[in-house]
């Protein structure tokens, strides 16, 4: 089973499934459907040119749209049902993963999305972070306002997200602190591998949890198939690290090279750190404190890097930890052509390159 027939397949049924829940012009009746009505009276232009309109510019641009497949292959799994039962709720991990592109642009003063300038860059910092803010929430109307799911069921969703989201921010600021030299440079790889787990692991385990709850899962299995996503959230992070310093500029749609720019400390950095030399290690700190764009640097610090096989390290970790992570569920979900889905989507995610 090719992963790719797999996300087109289901991408295709999201996008429409999101244009509903968040369409391109917000019209009082949508707003009144998402917030009640109005005491006094909305603008529904300034609400549309500030949210929807950003919101779609880069939603329009592509994406994967894994997390949301994700989501819908884990509750057919686990169901053995059809997953455009659950549609309307693919949109919750889709959604909130496009509002946090657009703040980590801001945060990380990042140039290019998906082949073209950030969001902040044409609408401003001020649209930008309040756009991204409301993709953190809106989609929850999806549950709200669902008459098909029952109170122990929302509850559960509910509970699930809020707990997800603090772990978001939770691994962002670590991110964040790390690249901007505040608590210097002897990150562990399990420091950064946790790090992963609550930044790019979180979504993925929220999509997988969402799916296994909707699915009615008991509690250790929505456990067990969050920790598999979890895997394969921090496997994709690897590799979008690996791809941002040796991947094809043209395919990979951000600014190549942007990680030594923001001074992070990828896998790569830190196992490089672990075994280089004095006068490689005090180098390859010296380039990432410069947060510079210079690309004559941003190749050395590459280079440094490629000489003690950072890549190739940084590869077998992530390969590593998925097939460990399968090996969790392989025992208990029932053979189906979903749970194959689900495998090749995880092998996608690490040997993908772009």
């Amino acid at each position: 089973m090719e992963a790719l027939d797999v996300l087109k397949r289901y991408a295709a049924l999201v996008n429409e499934v999101i244009e509903r829940y968040i369409p391109r012009y917000f019209s009082e009746n949508y707003i009144c459907w998402a917030c009640g009505k109005p005491r006094y009276a909305y603008d529904t232009e300034a609400l549309t040119k500030a949210i929807a309109t950003p919101f779609w510019d880069l939603l329009d641009r592509g994406g994967k749209r894994w997390r949301p497949s994700l989501m819908l292959i884990v509750y057919e799994a686990i169901s053995g049902r059809d997953a455009r039962e659950v549609l309307d709720f693919a949109i919750i991990p889709e959604v909130i993963h496009n509002g946090t592109l657009i703040v980590d642009d801001v945060e990380d003063d990042s140039e290019l999305r998906r082949g073209r300038p950030c969001i902040h860059r044409i609408y401003g910092i001020d649209i930008a972070i309040n756009a991204g803010n409301t993709m953190y929430y809106l989609p929850l109307m999806v549950v709200l306002r669902s008459d098909r799911l029952d109170e122990r069921t929302k509850l559960r969703i509910y509970e699930m997200y809020i707990q997800e989201m603090v772990r978001l921010s939770f691994g962002q600021a670590m991110d964040i602190a790390w690249h901007r030299g505040l608590r210097g440079a002897d990150v562990t790889e399990q420091q950064y591998l946790q790090m992963c787990a609550y930044k790019t692991g979180t979504l993925a385990r929220l999509a997988a949890k969402l799916g296994a709850i909707l699915a009615g899962a008991p509690d250790w299995q929505v456990e067990g198939i969050g920790h598999f996503a979890e895997a394969i959230g921090v496997a994709f992070q690897i590799q979008d690290d690996i791809l941002n310093i040796a991947g094809d500029p043209d395919a990979y749609g951000k600014e190549w090279g942007g990680d030594i720019t923001e001074g992070k400390r990828t896998l790569m950095v830190i196992y490089t750190l672990r075994v280089a030399s004095g006068e490689d290690r005090k180098r390859l700190l010296e380039i990432l404190d410069m947060h510079t764009r210079d690309k004559r640097l941003i190749k050395e610090a590459v280079g440094i890097m490629k000489r003690y096989g950072a890549i190739e390290y940084a590869k077998g970790v992530a390969r590593h930890m998925v097939e460990e992570a399968w090996s969790g569920v392989d025992s208990w979900l029932k053979p189906s052509e979903a749970k194959e889905a689900l495998r090749a989507l995880a092998r996608f995610l690490i040997e993908r390159e772009f």
